[in-house]
């Protein structure tokens, strides 16, 4: 009987591979002609903060399962893209290395950005983020005119991995955050109205923008997290939660989540060649470790300045943990199932530099996937174990 194989995935959860995960113009734009049909599901919240982050979205149900977002060119002359769904139509364009909403439009309303708001900034990686302002007019049912400005703070706030729908999993996950805080004001329609305010000369006054969100007797947030993993194209997973907000005090009003399975990227975008190559290269080392190949035979560790750790599974069926710390530290090991229920842990308080083996016991649990959760000195370290 072969031994028992470890499906080690420390390269996701460890400080050095996860600051590297970029989102870049080549890989991460929409295009035309792109076609996605996402899932809506029930609100995720986005959970926390920093590296080695794992996110258990395998018990999502399902609310609207064929919800359809597609891009197209403006015209065949234009660089302007839009992508509709839900009866809006977004537009978008790409200007040096940042992605700009212009405005958009549904069978109510039409907002036009004067000064466009920035969406991302290439390249966008774990830790950068950005704050810009944002002004614009249009209409609502040809009634009234609106007048909105806001500001809008993006950052790439956690880094780690995904368990998705059906217990698959995806490294090289990051999270972006885009926080959209904005006043609307309106008046009655008066013809001509909107396009004397397009031949004015813009003046963007931030003070003023911030004053108005800080004093005015309501203003709108808007959170939306999105997870986009190394080789896809578009996120994989999207949370959105909104928010008014009076003098201070924040009382929600909608949220809700979007799945975007692997697969639609995967066989429905055409010739996606750069993000296809990237996906292939995590397969080819995925395999290679899989297999046992690596110095040790049956196991693969991982080190960096504060812990170095090995781990293996013997034929009984005995996890084994093997590390060195290299300062004194907390430590806590916990294996979990794939919908987070925690199974066994260890807990070892202020242990000193030097060496120590713990072993966990999956005897009476059955074949499949666990994570196994590792926190030194409050810096988290993460692995996916096969048992079979």
């Amino acid at each position: 009987m072969k031994p028992l194989l470890l499906f080690l995935f420390a390269s996701v959860l460890s400080l050095g591979l996860s600051s590297q995960i970029t989102l870049n113009s080549l890989c991460n734009l929409p295009r035309s002609g792109d076609r996605l049909v996402k899932q809506q599901v029930d609100y995720k919240a986005p959970g926390g903060k920093g590296v080695g982050v794992v996110w258990d979205f395998s018990d999502q149900t399902p609310l609207n399962d064929h919800y359809e977002l597609n891009y197209r060119s403006l015209d065949v002359h234009s660089d302007t893209l839009v992508g509709t769904e839900h009866r809006t139509m977004y537009y978008y364009y790409l200007r040096g290395d940042s992605l700009y909403s212009l405005g958009y439009e549904n069978p109510t309303t039409l907002i036009t950005y004067r000064k466009p708001e920035t969406l991302l900034v290439f390249p966008f990686t774990y830790g950068r983020t950005f704050t810009d302002y944002f002004e614009g007019t249009g209409s609502y049912c040809d009634q009234l005119d609106i007048h909105v400005q806001g500001k809008s703070q993006v950052t790439a706030d956690a880094s780690g991995m995904l368990v998705l729908p059906g217990g698959d999993t995806l490294r090289h996950v990051l999270r972006v955050h885009h926080r959209k805080c904005m006043v609307e004001s309106m008046e009655p329609f008066t013809p001509g109205s909107s396009l004397r305010a397009d031949t004015l000369p813009l003046i963007l006054n931030r003070d003023s923008i911030d004053w108005y969100l800080a004093n005015d007797s309501s203003s709108l947030q808007v959170d939306t997290w999105r997870w986009y993993a190394d080789g896809y194209r578009y996120p994989i997973f999207e949370s959105v939660s909104g928010s008014i907000c009076c003098l201070g005090k924040a009382s929600p009003y909608f949220a809700t989540s979007f799945y975007y399975p692997p697969h639609e990227q995967y066989y429905a975008l055409d010739e996606d060649s750069d993000n296809r190559e990237r996906r292939d290269g995590f397969v080819e080392k995925e395999y290679s470790v899989s297999n046992g190949n690596g110095e040790d035979g049956d196991g693969r560790g991982y080190s960096d300045e504060r812990i170095s750790y090995g781990i293996s599974i013997d034929t009984q069926g005995e996890l084994k943990i093997d590390y060195l710390l290299n300062e004194s530290a907390d430590v806590l090991i916990g294996l979990y199932d794939l919908q987070g229920r925690q199974l066994s842990d260890v807990r070892r308080q202020e242990s000193p530099a030097g060496r120590y083996t713990e072993t966990l016991s999956l005897v009476d649990f059955p074949d499949g996937e666990y994570l196994l959760r590792l926190v030194v000195g409050g810096k988290t370290y993460g692995e996916k174990v096969l048992k079979r």
